[in-house]
Order: structure tokens, then sequence, then C-alpha cells
């Protein structure tokens, strides 16, 4: 009866599903750590805490916007919308999210463990994801020729003090022995990073270990 296979994608799921107003200004109240999240099994969009997301559930709990997303994003919509920025930013946020979906489940789903389980270990040391994973292609030349690299890069705020954040940029195949790049900053001025290679999960839980030794020696510099 049929030629072919339905088409049928996860955005199809969410397509009665909305990010509003309230979710944005709910965003804005919880504050770094904050995050938006698709539940593929709601079917629906919430606003939640980035402590709340299950470790166990990356796949089908994932962030769409966070609250660093929001801080960015207003800066930007209020210069170029004025007055009419917030009734822009919240059709774009809406518009994005459902847009980008597909392709992110499909980042997630390639995303190797080694990422998956640092992000589990900086939480341990009160580092919460506050932004949407970036995922991106970084050009490469090997031999003359122009290659690309699969990359994510997350964002965390430090429970303690969220004005001192952690980016992660990562390969998100590790078995490309590639490096990972991590910095701290504090208000967006940098503290200090390293680049390593995380090739396994103990050597990220170090990296994360050393992270949390790297903050406490700057607070223990700043507060002194």
């Amino acid at each position: 009866m049929y030629d072919e296979g339905l088409d049928v994608t996860i955005s199809d799921w969410f397509t009665d599903a909305c990010i509003t107003s309230g979710m944005l200004r709910a965003l804005r109240r919880i504050g770094p750590g904050g995050v938006i999240i698709a539940d593929l099994f709601r079917h629906d969009y919430r606003v939640i805490h980035a402590q709340a997301i299950a470790p166990d559930q990356g796949r089908t709990q994932f962030i769409v916007y966070g609250h660093h997303d929001l801080t960015h994003d207003l800066r930007a919509f209020r210069r170029d919308y004025g007055h009419r920025f917030w009734e822009e930013l919240v059709a774009a946020v809406d518009c994005t999210a459902f847009d980008c979906m597909d392709d992110q489940l499909n980042d997630i789903t390639a995303t190797g463990y080694v990422v998956t389980r640092m992000r589990q270990h900086l939480r341990r040391y009160d580092l919460d994801l506050t932004a949407v994973p970036r995922y991106r292609d970084k050009r490469l030349r090997p031999g003359g020729l122009v290659a690309t690299r699969r990359t994510v890069t997350d964002r965390y705020a430090y429970r303690p003090a969220p004005s001192i954040t952690v980016t992660v940029t990562s390969p998100v195949d590790e078995k490309t022995g590639a490096l990972s790049l991590i910095t701290i900053a504090d208000r967006g001025r940098h503290v200090t990073g390293w680049p390593t290679r995380m090739g396994n999960q103990f050597t990220a839980a170090h990296q994360a270990h050393r992270v949390s030794e790297a903050i406490q020696a700057y607070l223990r510099r700043t507060s002194a």
C-alpha cells in the first residue's frame, strides 16, 4: 500500500508545544543554572534547574536554552528591537528551539561517553550547565585537504559563586584523540585555562577535579 516508510522526526512530537514568555521569565528568576529542556516523554518544554536533570536522562531530557543564552540574547534584542525586544525574543527562542531540535538530537546521540561523564563529574563539584551545548565543525587542514572535526562547547556556572563560569570545548568523539580546552572566567574576565586530552572517564574525572582546585585557588586569592 505504501511505497515509502513514514518520515517522522522528533520535532513532529513538539508541533503543539511552545516556549512562552512565562518560561523565559521563570528562567530569568532561576538565574545561573536555569535551563529550558525538551522532554521527549511529555512532548513539551519545561523550565528547571540543571541540577534536576537526571544523569541517565540526557537523551530524553535535553537542554534547548539556558540562562546564559538568555542573558546574552537580552542585550542583543534590546539593542536591535527597542521596546519590542521581549516579544521578538520569545518568538525567536521558540522558533530556534523547534527548528534545531532534530539536528540537536542527532548531535546528542553521536556524543561520546567522555563528554557525558565530564558533565556528571563537574556537577559533583557544584558546576551546573547554564547554556545549550553548542555543536560546531572545526575546520582542519591535514595534508593540505580541508576536513572537519565535530566539537561541543558546554558552559557551566559555579553554584556557590555564579559569577564564576567554566567553559569546556571537547571533540564529540573522544576516539580522535583531539585536545579539549577548559577555561575559567569571573564575570567574563579570564581567570585561567588549559588544553588537555580526555580519552576516557578517568582523565575526565581528573580534569573535573583540577577545575575545582583552580576555582578554589582563585577564590582564596581574591578573598584575601
